[in-house]
């Protein structure tokens, strides 16, 4: 009895040192993400830099942010917001749109993962959201970008949180979304189409440009 005493004790000390050393000793990130590196117009796709209000800022908290309105030929809209985070925190982490959208006034319609699936056989899981405010409806697609790769859900994004601080690595993540406007009666797949489309063009710059790429 008396060793297992002795044991836990030893534990809890040790755990408790662990626990104090993660929480000041905190890798930081070798770059800082370059947005400058995504192309305003590639192909048929021309685009230009917009901001949201000062309130959206304080409230997402991101240290780097960048928020594109992209045109086809056809005037076809198509919003790209990225928002890096240097270093991830304890219950100040990411804002999932799941909480957000509701406070900001859209109804959440549908929400469903989505595999997406490009030419070459190149796949991403994503969120894929059906969003309204009255008559207003978009397609949403968002998910998440860390030095573990993509990551779809919330969950996966607190434990590769857990996961990195264990070992020592950056903390820092990117939440990337892509808006579509969607006309009364839209179809969902054709719009998602047109997403695949633009990320077809432009991903490859997007993940260029943050940090996490070798």
């Amino acid at each position: 009895m008396k060793h297992r005493v002795i044991i836990a004790a030893a534990l809890i000390v040790l755990g408790g040192a662990a626990a104090n050393f993660l929480r000041f000793v905190r890798p930081e990130p070798d770059r800082d993400p370059a947005f400058s590196e995504i192309p305003y117009q590639t192909g048929a796709y021309r685009g230009e830099e917009r901001r949201f209000d000062e309130a959206a800022y304080e409230v997402l908290q991101a240290d780097t942010t960048t928020l594109r309105l992209y045109r086809d030929t056809t005037g076809t809209p198509l919003w790209l917001f990225v928002g890096y985070f240097r270093s991830q925190e304890y219950g100040s982490q990411i804002h999932s749109p799941r909480q957000c959208l509701p406070g900001g006034g859209w109804r959440i319609g549908e929400i469903e993962p989505y595999r997406l699936a490009f030419d070459g056989g190149f796949e991403k899981n994503v969120n894929r959201l059906i969003i309204s405010d009255g008559d207003h409806r978009q397609l949403m697609l968002y998910w998440f970008e860390t030095r573990g790769g993509s990551l779809r859900s919330e969950f996966a994004l607190k434990w590769d949180l857990m996961k990195n601080s264990l070992l020592l690595r950056p903390s820092d993540a990117a939440f990337i979304r892509l808006n579509l406007p969607m006309p009364p009666g839209g179809d969902v797949d054709a719009a998602t189409r047109q997403a695949i489309a633009w990320l077809e063009a432009f991903y490859p710059s997007v993940e260029k440009a943050l940090p996490f790429a070798n």
